[in-house]
């Protein structure tokens, strides 16, 4: 994505600019170009390619021959895999060379007062640029959901339906400690994933200039023997400052100091927010009857018959125990980089709950339990009442199977509480506020500096001016009336 525009907080309107910082500022942008060159190339080709393809699509639509145009947009996308791999390739060197150049701005800096008269001299807005902008957004999302039940209950009671058949004491042990032992479980997983990057550019318009300019002499000059001790002005001899101000030598290789009269403004808005919201339940649920039996005679063929049902034992100890584990993992990373605007960020609220069972009454398992032991206690005296009864203690198994897994999938959610947090939905609005305040154009870094030099002589020439009006060559450097000129040799 395109880079922030580089700003260093010491180039100030009407100030003394730090040369150093100035040209730190501008290897930046010069590091930074390359690769902004190429990703803008990039989508323009990935833009004409969408665009012939809707043409494509059209033609064929009108039973137009396109062999041709399948020929051109194959070449057309191997010149977009070679601009993708050209900006990737310069996007990682520019980064690499930016580095060390950003880590040399100063947030807090200090330096030479400026000379401008701030009593006299204007800020005026004028419409000297124009207004542009340059955006590119990628966005991705991710919504899945996963849920998975396994009601073991019926299996269990298919099983017990299913070992009838080996009329034996093992295998009768093997029926009653398959119909104790009920399991059912289920699980549940949703997933919502979302990034979002973007980037936005623009220029403004209205241009920022001192008109009018004026400078305080006296102030300038403390600033010159600030920055240049070894060539200072002494104001208080006065044949040296009239001398200096009539010198005629050539002032192109001495020193000199630039003051910032005016700037050109930009923004740029750089962000990323990635957003992961995952919920993850497991409950299951383990019905044991721990039975033992109380009879010590039985004829053989009604105990067969009897525990074709699963019954003949008394319960001694019945629980039902269900166990639920819910939980909810909120993870959010924002990233913004705004430059000459500051967006408004409005967080969002996000909704924090879990999983708990909608309708559980471990009363009524009890009292199902008990209503499948008794159904076969007045069968065991025929084998015609002992055939009911296996009959309906099988539909009651499945029917208690089904309560299982309606428990189990009847699951309510209880909200803990609401936090929040800055998300897709923060970003979009500080976009919108971000587009809103670039579009007035009352702010933004500066992109172009207006720099007005000062030397020794024209110093001395304004404090001439000032101290000496009329009587010698008072030629002023800035936007004051001009005075009468008169030429006198020292």
């Amino acid at each position: 994505m395109p880079s922030s525009i580089p700003y260093d907080p010491s180039l100030v309107l009407a100030n003394v600019v730090d040369n150093k910082a100035l040209q730190l500022i501008q290897q930046i942008s010069a590091a930074a170009s390359p690769a902004d060159a190429a990703q803008n190339d990039l989508n323009a080709l990935i833009a004409m390619r969408r665009s012939l393809d809707m043409t494509r699509n059209e033609l064929v639509n009108l039973g137009i021959n396109t062999k041709s145009c399948n020929d051109e947009l194959s070449a057309l996308n191997d010149e977009i895999t070679a601009a993708a791999e050209d900006y990737v390739k310069k996007k990682i060197t520019a980064e690499k060379t930016i580095k060390p150049l950003r880590a040399q701005i100063k947030g807090v800096s200090s330096q030479a007062e400026s000379p401008v008269d701030y009593t006299k001299t204007q800020i005026k807005s004028m419409p000297l640029a124009s207004d542009s902008m340059n955006m590119d957004v990628q966005y991705f999302s991710m919504d899945s959901n996963i849920e998975s039940a396994d009601a073991y209950a019926s299996t269990i009671a298919t099983f017990v339906a299913a070992s009838t058949s080996w009329m034996g004491v093992n295998a009768s042990k093997d029926m009653s400690n398959a119909a104790q032992k009920q399991v059912s479980s289920q699980a549940k997983k949703h997933s919502l994933s979302g990034t979002l990057v973007l980037s936005v550019s623009c220029t403004h318009k209205n241009a920022s200039v001192l008109a009018p300019f004026v400078l305080n002499p006296d102030k300038a000059i403390g600033t010159w023997n600030q920055l240049f001790p070894n060539d200072s002005l002494d104001p208080t001899n006065r044949l040296e400052m009239i001398r200096c101000s009539c010198s005629k030598e050539d002032q192109g290789t001495a020193n000199r100091y630039s003051i910032l009269s005016g700037m050109t403004f930009g923004s740029s808005f750089v962000g990323m927010v990635h957003v992961l919201n995952s919920t993850d339940s497991k409950v299951s649920e383990t019905m044991t009857s721990a039975a033992q039996s109380l009879q010590s005679q039985m004829d053989a063929a009604a105990w067969y018959e009897c525990q074709s049902g699963g019954f003949g034992v008394n319960s001694s100890i019945a629980t039902d125990v269900k166990n639920l584990l819910s939980s909810q993992n909120v993870t959010t990373h924002v990233a913004l980089i705004s430059m000459g605007v500051i967006p408004s960020m409005v967080a969002s609220e996000v909704k924090l709950g879990v999983q708990t069972f909608a309708k559980f009454d471990p009363k009524s398992s009890m009292q199902a339990i008990a209503e499948l032991q008794n159904s076969t206690i007045q069968g065991e005296n025929s084998l015609k009442a002992s055939a009911q009864a296996a009959r309906t203690g099988k539909q009651m198994i499945t029917m208690k199977g089904m309560e299982i897994k309606a428990a189990l999938e009847g699951l309510a959610e209880i909200d803990d509480g609401h936090n929040k947090m800055l998300d897709i939905n923060s970003m979009m609005s500080a976009l919108d506020d971000y587009l809103k305040k670039a579009a007035e154009g009352n702010s933004g870094v500066p992109l172009t500096y207006f720099l007005k030099d000062i030397t020794k002589k024209e110093l001395a020439e304004a404090w001439v001016a000032k101290y000496y009006p009329g009587q010698y060559n008072a030629i002023t450097n800035d936007d004051t009336t001009a005075v009468a000129r008169t030429q006198v040799t020292v």
